[in-house]
């Protein structure tokens, strides 16, 4: 094992893309700076990923198939690492060299969402004493030097983003920033480091998409809500994190690589607003339900905005249906009511 003076602990929620898990966990053992350890939380993916994992020497045995709680499989990786940065000897005349990387594998016993992933997933990396947890979805790729460029601005913040760039446009970024000179949408990569300072976006994240938190920071503000299931559950942690006072900053220094957002957004007629919505009832539900619970929260002069964006749109649009699905969400949303989610599978 690499003895480091400070302990990182990538964290990967994945659940039923093995092919995109196997690139992200590459990606994380070809780190310039290597990891601590690597923590694998599985939603109950149904694609056989757990044989992948084995065949590939992460986990040493299957997990049980009647588990009713969490089942952790942790095990010893060998990495063989080209010599290079903090492992370099003072011979240089290795090439190489081995290194034992502690992985751990969580198996949910159900799919808890991402939300629920990075609960355990960042509940467990504290608790094991890790110094900073680096969290991402198994679609994310870091660039080699994402972890070593974050380390190296660790005194800029406690929640430090890597720059998420679209995996096919590289010079585009995945999800908007916005600039904290005009509040204008930063979508490229230059216009990222156009609106930097001392190479920091300071105030600016895309949550959960190679974010490096610290131990302080999650003393402080606690676990991520494992009660939103999907979509919000990273914007309302990244809520707390702005209002602890310990620091939100994007390394631009820092890339990480995913998919393009593809957030599908409707017109409202005879408006220049529109309204995010999939024509999915379970993703509909759990976005405005959560989005609804972050205004209740964090922006109460919101909560009425969106209430009434939503119902012009269908007083124009008429969809019982779509209206239905609103209208239980918006008022779970206010009234902390969860796991009504499972209604709209």
């Amino acid at each position: 094992m690499i003895m480091s003076e400070i302990k990182v602990c990538a964290v990967v929620v994945t659940y039923n893309r093995k092919e995109q898990l196997k690139e992200c966990l590459k990606a994380l053992l070809d780190q310039t700076r290597p990891l601590d350890a690597l923590l694998i939380v599985d939603n109950g993916s149904t694609d056989n990923t757990p044989e992948l994992l084995l065949e590939q020497a992460y986990i040493d045995h299957l997990p049980k198939n009647d588990i009713t709680a969490p089942y952790l499989i942790s095990s010893i990786k060998t990495v063989r690492k080209q010599v290079g940065g903090h492992l370099q000897d003072e011979s240089k005349q290795e090439t190489y060299r081995d290194y034992d990387l502690n992985v751990m594998y969580v198996r949910m016993h159900k799919n808890t969402g991402g939300a629920g992933g990075f609960h355990e997933g960042v509940k467990m990396g504290y608790e094991l004493g890790n110094d900073w947890l680096w969290l991402m979805d198994d679609d994310g790729l870091p660039d080699k030097d994402a972890l070593s460029n974050l380390l190296r601005n660790k005194s800029k913040g406690n929640f430090l983003n890597a720059l998420v760039l679209d995996v096919e446009e590289r010079d585009k970024l995945s999800f908007s920033l916005f600039s904290p000179k005009n509040k204008l949408p930063i979508k490229t990569k230059s216009e990222a480091f156009e609106n930097s300072e001392d190479g920091a976006i300071q105030g600016q994240a895309n949550p959960f998409n190679g974010t490096l938190i610290s131990n302080t920071l999650i003393s402080k503000i606690g676990l991520p809500m494992k009660e939103m299931f999907i979509w919000g559950d990273e914007a309302e942690y990244q809520e707390r994190a702005m209002r602890s006072g310990l620091g939100v900053a994007t390394i631009i220094s820092a890339i990480h690589y995913h998919p393009k957002a593809r957030t599908k957004q409707l017109e409202i007629p005879i408006t220049s607003l529109n309204i995010t919505w999939s024509g999915i009832p379970f993703k509909d539900y759990c976005n405005i339900r959560n989005t609804v619970y972050i205004h209740k929260k964090y922006y109460k002069k919101s909560v009425l905005t969106t209430m009434m964006k939503y119902l012009i749109f269908f007083a124009f649009k008429p969809n019982l249906k779509g209206f239905g699905i609103w209208f239980n969400a918006t008022f779970d949303g206010l009234f902390n009511r969860w796991g009504r989610e499972k209604n709209y599978l």
